[in-house]
Order: structure tokens, then sequence, then C-alpha cells
């Protein structure tokens, strides 16, 4: 529980295992559907793994929502870490082409835009009690810079096979680090204390899995969430790279180095995310940040050069993602502290399995329509979820936004 500081020692635990875990996302995020295409795999099979990948999160982030306050956080994120580094196994230990489909499967990677996954929803549920809840907006904050700065990193490294001779034995060196950050991540969060428990007296105990306040807010927001995050699907990290790669003839180096400055620039937006929301509430900080970036990124395909490109999608980048802190703080300020964890899961569900469908599409939209249209129908559906959310919700407001 928050003693004081601005943040508890659980809660610079939790940083730092998201950094040890999204530096391994970046450069996975960057590679994974070069290293399948230099397996064989097409476009459209690519976009099959994917979701398969995705869909994989989603169903441990949907379990996680019912049985982790029962079962113990801590033991519930030890085993997922366990479940990264099995994956990481995987991969370092096979180039078959089963390798990539049963390690993502298995692991919680993100190969998408964001992180997605088990980790995601329970460390949201804990992070309010590790703080001074008028900082709450602040910790998510520097949650997702510390996640998105090392997620560059991350896609800097993506650049490695290159170097070693761009053979599939080149990538092993990477897949090793995913494995030892799965081994890393289980003895920090062996760390916690039970304060990140939401009441240890109570495991085992039923009671409902959302109360009668929270679950219909909870419904609602999960179902335009879905919207955003199905547009969003079609062009995650992966389906980027590859678009790049394809359009452009990009080689992994300079993939990285693109990625790396788009993770960048959204590090720094968190920053300024929190100043804004305190001025204009969070509500508003996520629709008025999200319009303006959905605008550039329809205009991406249209762009005449790889440089415009590029510019395009830093700029998109340094917009598109002030909604996740401000949404994170959102979810937990507007339902009761007892359902923090089944929000935090069932919202970040739907985000997932609905992103889950898009990349098998996008794929198959590359390969036989127009490679740039997954960008379009992406800036599409995230218009029309800005509009809606904000004409929902508008009326519902945190706590701390209310009038004294």
């Amino acid at each position: 529980m928050y003693s004081g500081n601005w943040l508890s020692l659980d809660g610079k635990l939790i940083f730092i295992e998201k950094c040890v875990r999204t530096v391994p996302y970046g450069f996975l995020g960057v590679l994974y559907g070069v290293y399948m295409k230099q397996l064989g795999f097409g476009d459209f099979s690519i976009g099959l793994v994917l979701m398969a990948t995705v869909l994989s999160s989603a169903l441990y982030t949907f379990a996680v929502s019912f049985v982790a306050d029962r079962l113990g956080r801590v033991r519930t994120l030890i085993f997922f870490a366990f479940m990264d580094f099995v994956a990481g196994s995987i991969l370092f230990l096979s180039a078959y082409w089963w390798a990539p489909i049963l390690a993502g499967i298995v692991g919680n990677m993100t190969v998408g835009a964001g992180e997605v996954g088990p980790f995601l929803s329970l460390e949201q549920a804990i992070l309010p009690r590790t703080c001074d809840p008028k900082r709450r907006t602040l910790v998510f904050s520097f949650y997702n810079l510390i996640g998105y700065g090392a997620s560059s990193i991350g896609a800097l490294m993506a650049g490695l096979p290159a170097y070693l001779g761009g053979t599939l034995t080149a990538y092993r060196p990477l897949f090793l680090g995913y494995l030892v950050s799965g081994l890393l991540g289980g003895l920090l969060y062996s760390r916690l204390s039970r304060n990140v428990e939401m009441d240890p007296s109570a495991r085992g105990q039923k009671r409902p899995v959302l109360s009668a306040r929270s679950r219909p807010i909870v419904m609602r927001l999960s179902a335009l969430f879905a919207v955003d995050s199905f547009g969003g699907g079609f062009i995650g990290q992966s389906i980027i790279g590859l678009y790049f790669y394809e359009r452009y003839q990009l080689q992994l180096g300079t993939l990285g180095l693109i990625l790396s400055a788009t993770q960048i620039v959204t590090a720094i937006s968190f920053l300024l995310a929190e100043r804004i929301a305190r001025r204009i509430g969070l509500l508003r900080t996520m629709v008025l940040s999200h319009i303006p970036s959905n605008v550039f990124l329809t205009a991406i395909p249209f762009a005449p050069s790889v440089t415009s490109a590029v510019a395009l999608l830093l700029c998109r980048h340094s917009l598109s993602q002030m909604d996740v802190p401000t949404r994170q703080s959102y979810v937990m300020a507007v339902v009761e502290e007892s359902d923090r964890t089944p929000a935090a899961g069932f919202t970040n569900v739907s985000r997932t399995v609905a992103s889950s469908v898009s990349p098998s599409l996008a794929g198959y939209v590359m390969d036989s329509v127009w490679l740039g249209l997954p960008f379009v129908a992406a800036g599409t559906l995230k218009l029309i979820y800005d509009f809606a959310v904000y004409a929902v919700f508008r009326k519902t407001k945190p706590t701390e936004e209310h009038p004294r």
C-alpha cells in the first residue's frame, strides 16, 4: 500500500520489470514478421501467426480477470514470466517453421502497437495501490514512458542480425535475451510485497467478478476500446516494419532506427499527457490527442517518399499514445478498487481480441489489394472510436475532476 513516498518499493519493482520485459518486446515487434518472411512465410500467413500470438495473450488476460485476485497477483505474474522464458527457449533452440508459431502462442510477447497481455492488466490494477491517488496519472505516464523507452532500445537492437550475417542463426542472441528477460521478470516479481494483493485474507472467497456499479461502465468501455484496437491491429509494429520493408526495401537496421525513434517520441509524449490531463481532464486528453494522430496515420501510404512517410509516422506517434496513461488512469478511477483487476482485464481483453483479427486482414490486403490500405483502415476506425467514446463518457468523470 502507498506509504508516503511518491512511489512505493513495489511500484519501483514493477517499473524495473516493465523495462526488463519490454526491451525484448521492442526488437520482437520489429523483426518477428521479417524473421518469418525469411523462414518462407507469406504475408497472409505472417498475419495469421501474429493473430494467434495476440489471441493467446487475450486468452491469458481473460483468465487473469477471474483468477488472479484469488490465486494471488504475484504468483500469477511469476507464472507468466516463466511462460516468456519458455517462448524464448523455443525460439533460441529451433529455427524450424513451427517455432515462431508455438512461441507466439506460449509466450506473452507484444508484436503490435503497445503492450498487451496479462502483465499489463495486473500491473495496471496494482499501480494505484503504490502511489498517492493524486499522482495516479503521473505514475501511469512514467510506467508507459519506461515501457516505450525500453522498447525503443529493443528496436535499435533489431539490426543486430544484419551485422551478424543476416542468417537465421544471427537472430539467436536476441532470442536468448528474450529468454533471460523471462527469468529476470520472475525474480523481480518474487520480491513484491503482500501489499500488491487486493485482499490476501479474502483469497478463495466467492464474489461477483464486477460490482453492479462498475459492470455497465466496464462493458461500454470494453466495446469502444475494441473498435479502437481493431483499427490499431492493422498497423502494429510488425505490420509497419513489413510495410516499409516491402515498399522501400529498408533493411532491419534502418527499420530498427525508425521504429526506435517512434518509441522515443511516444515516450516523451507521456509526460505531456499528464500535464494536459491536469488542465482539461483525462477523457478530453484521450480524444483531442487521438484525432490529429489518426489524420497523420491515414496520410502515410500517400507519402511520395520514404522521408515524408517517416515524418508522418513520427508525427502520428508524437500524439497517438497520449491516451494510453490517461486511459489506464481513467479506467482505474471510475471503478471501485475491488473491481480494478477484472476491469483492467476485461478492457484489455476486448482490446486484445479485437486487435488479433486485424493483422491477418492487414496481411491479406497488403498481399491482394493495396500495400497501404491497412493505414487508411486503421485511421478511419480510430476516428470513429474517438468521437464515440467522448459522446458516451463525457459525463462520467473521475472523482478528482468533479466540481468541489
